[in-house]
């Protein structure tokens, strides 16, 4: 038969295929690395189809350059994104504005994957730093109160830094409690509880340890929606 035939040629030709497919892969490999940001030119293949690449030092710090820049453009950003958040909300238009503002078109806003919701974690991240600063600042005077007196004082210190933007507070919450931003809004309420149990002297290395942080965590969420609705001066109530 015809393929009975062709069996020698097509064992002679195995070697061949082999080896034309390896320089295949070697050389689409070698077009990729030529098309990769921050990849040099210089690459080599040994003779089993090994690929070697040398990175160029200057394209790695220009690259790591790049990254600083863009992530000081993304703070800069979110900063300035918080002057509008009492007008416009915690919304992409804040984050727009904000970046007219510095001079950028307002497509730079693209640059937050995750939207507004980053906008929102960067003020809760902000708020946690100030009013660890406070309560750093009175550690002497806090340190004389009873441990619930601390604590209090925390989370009044605290609710204190939301009271600006109130009236809007309401979309964050919508907006955090949302599936893909819930994960990152329980890390942050995470920490907020554990810095004021820190701030309070706490100690403990036990099961307490959990308890207490989810106790916490249950008085500072009502008490903040309680806040939602207070109409008392300076939110007394």
């Amino acid at each position: 038969p015809r393929e009975v035939m062709l069996l020698p040629a097509l064992v002679r030709l195995s070697p061949l295929r082999a080896l034309l497919e390896r320089s295949a892969t070697a050389a689409a490999t070698q077009l990729q690395l030529q098309l990769r940001p921050g990849v040099s030119n210089s690459v080599a293949f040994t003779c089993e189809g090994k690929q070697k690449q040398w990175y160029s030092s200057d394209s790695a710090g220009d690259d790591k350059a790049e990254d600083e820049k863009e992530s000081d453009v993304r703070s800069e950003l979110l900063k300035t994104s918080m002057k509008h958040v009492s007008s416009l909300g915690f919304t992409m238009q804040a984050i727009q504005a904000g970046g007219k503002e510095l001079g950028y078109s307002g497509a730079v806003a693209n640059i937050f994957p995750r939207k507004e919701s980053e906008l929102i974690e960067y003020f809760l991240e902000e708020c946690r730093e100030k009013m660890n600063s406070e309560l750093e600042e009175r550690r002497e005077e806090i340190g004389e109160m009873r441990i619930r007196d601390k604590i209090a004082t925390a989370v009044r210190v605290r609710l204190k830094l939301v009271a600006p933007y109130i009236n809007v507070w309401p979309r964050a919450i919508y907006v955090m409690s949302k599936p893909p931003n819930a994960p990152s809004g329980l890390y942050n309420l995470h920490k907020l509880v554990d810095d004021m149990w820190y701030a309070a002297g706490d100690k403990s290395t036990d099961l307490n340890w959990y308890s207490k942080r989810m106790l916490l965590a249950g008085v500072y969420t009502s008490s903040e929606l309680f806040m939602l609705t207070d109409s008392s001066p300076e939110f007394e109530e």
